[in-house]
């Protein structure tokens, strides 16, 4: 203890030991209010997930008159939009991180009543319930659930394509590309075709990412319209728009993770991804967030996007062949953080309401599921799996 200097060390060694423990204690009260915000979260979308949509007064007064006085024919209310099936991915994604019996029996009550109305599909929006449901059936070996897959995946693979063999949104529409089909299809699509080896479906879904990071980006920004004409080549909608950005990185990132790297045109949408991700990390905000038009800076903040962008994010950096940006981990974090202050009683806040089209984006920010929905399962992945990779290195 005489030693020069040893005294000195000791109090510096203890000093540090100190602010080493408080700096955990700290990540500890900060992680424990995290999952108890992520569990109240959870909580909500499992309600919302068939409750969703809720029909005020007014349109079940139209319903009534077109039914009983029009003698019009009503189409049932969809419980099984893509909505909903934004809900259910959330809850999917809880399942992946913990052992969370909850969440599968809400997820196969909510599967279980859809295949006993016989699934109906009336768009392709209805697809994006396929990962949760091809999520399900790994979980449980459930066979009834890989054939309610194979329903949804006869469903594509006979929509009429228009002449390059896109999937158009709506058949109405005819050859207009909407970037949200991207996330809505391909990555059920692909990992569909790579479970049950069938090569027409990864096919069909390598066509809808190829052609969209061909035909419908901006060459200027790097940032997508959210959506173009394959007959004519005209884009549509606005650059850059958050939750197009959303689809089209949620929906390739996750592809890629099923996609096997021998893939003809995997290094092409490797490279297109993280050119892509290069672009929109730099339109973060210093708080983290990300507005509802990424190049509207001072613009209100949109937690759909969010989800989606960080989902997306997070998931390529999980596949092994794409390259981890340094960029992405800090941003993620901070991501993660901002999300959460828009996490009050279970619901989340600061979600841009439904587009209806090219160019519709309405100004309009509350709590919405596809806010809900995409926000769970960001902070699901962020939460639980980083946990998990940890534990397994």
């Amino acid at each position: 203890w005489n030693a020069p200097g040893k005294w000195e060390k000791y109090l510096e060694d203890w000093q540090n030991e100190g602010i080493n423990c408080m700096e955990r204690l700290q990540e500890l009260i900060q992680r424990t209010e995290t999952i108890q915000k992520v569990n109240a979260l959870q909580q909500n979308v499992a309600k919302q997930l068939f409750t969703y949509p809720v029909l005020g007064k007014k349109e079940k007064t139209k319903r009534r008159i077109r039914k009983y006085l029009l003698f019009q024919q009503i189409p049932p209310v969809d419980r099984f939009y893509w909505p909903n099936a934004l809900l259910a991915r959330g809850l999917s994604e809880i399942c992946r991180g913990t052992s969370d019996n909850v969440s599968i029996n809400t997820l196969e009550r909510y599967f279980n009543r859809w295949i006993k109305q016989e699934m109906p599909i009336y768009y392709v929006d209805n697809i994006t319930n396929g990962i949760p449901l091809l999520d399900l059936y790994e979980r449980t070996g459930n066979e009834k659930y890989m054939t309610g897959a194979q329903r949804l995946a006869a469903y594509l693979l006979k929509y009429p394509a228009d002449s390059r063999g896109n999937l158009p949104y709506r058949l109405r529409d005819g050859s207009h590309i909407y970037a949200d089909g991207i996330g809505m299809i391909c990555p059920f699509l692909c990992r569909y075709g790579i479970l049950t080896e069938d090569t027409t479906a990864v096919k069909l879904s390598v066509v809808q990412m190829v052609h969209f990071l061909e035909g419908g980006m901006d060459e200027a920004s790097g940032l997508p319209y959210h959506g173009f004409d394959s007959d004519t080549g005209v884009k549509y909608g606005i650059i850059g728009w958050g939750r197009a950005v959303g689809w089209l990185m949620s929906g390739i990132s996750e592809s890629l993770a099923y996609l096997p790297e021998k893939t003809p045109q995997f290094s092409f949408l490797r490279d297109h991804f993280q050119k892509l991700s290069a672009i929109v990390v730099g339109f973060q905000k210093e708080d983290g967030s990300f507005p509802w038009q990424l190049q509207a800076q001072e613009g209100h903040r949109d937690t759909s996007a969010e989800g989606m962008i960080g989902y997306g994010a997070w998931l390529a950096a999980e596949t092994a062949a794409v390259q981890r940006s340094e960029q992405w981990s800090p941003a993620l974090s901070r991501l993660a953080a901002i999300m959460q202050t828009s996490i009050r009683d279970g619901r989340v806040t600061d979600c841009s309401g439904e587009c209806k089209g090219f160019a519709e984006y309405p100004q309009v920010y509350g709590t919405y599921p596809w806010g809900s929905g995409s926000a769970l399962a960001f902070l699901a992945v962020q939460l639980f799996r980083e946990e998990n990779n940890d534990r397994a290195e």
